[in-house]
């Protein structure tokens, strides 16, 4: 059984509503399994509908999109070459404890894949590589390309 296949068998009601996508990187599989665990005990007996809607890579670090009832969060990120920045955020559900507790769970995770490598969870730093951000360890670190004309 693979991780994610585990963590689909631990918590199968995350993983029960209708998605659009699943990327999983290995390196960030202990963040993901940590902030299902942190929810499924904020949640407690009543799940609240709560699911998974999308998770993904964007501007080298995590994204973890979900679903509580009806209710979702909004975001928009930015890139101005420096990094990205949300620029706008709704809550979940606004003055619901519980839906702040799992926004700021998925908050913290997503900025804990920030600094650990895609690829295998050591420490990294997120760079830009012929345009794209990505967080890798000085071990995965693509090699330079010789850039002769």
């Amino acid at each position: 059984m693979t991780p994610v296949e585990k963590l689909e068998a631990r918590f199968p009601y995350m993983f029960a509503g209708e998605s659009l996508s699943m990327e999983y990187y290995d390196g960030w599989l202990l963040i993901f399994a940590w902030a299902c665990e942190q929810i499924d005990a904020v949640l407690g007996e009543n799940k609240r509908g709560f699911y998974w809607r999308q998770v993904k890579e964007k501007f080298g670090t995590a994204r973890f999109y979900y679903r509580l009832g009806n209710a979702k969060r909004l975001i928009v990120d930015l890139s101005d070459g420096q990094g990205w920045h949300s620029v706008i955020k709704k809550p979940t559900k606004a003055g619901d404890p519980v839906a702040d507790r799992i926004d700021a769970i998925v908050d913290e995770a997503e900025a804990r894949t920030g600094s650990a490598c895609m690829r295998c969870g050591a420490a990294a730093k997120t760079r830009a590589y012929d345009g794209y951000y990505l967080t890798l360890c000085k071990l995965h670190v693509p090699p330079r390309r010789n850039q002769q004309s």
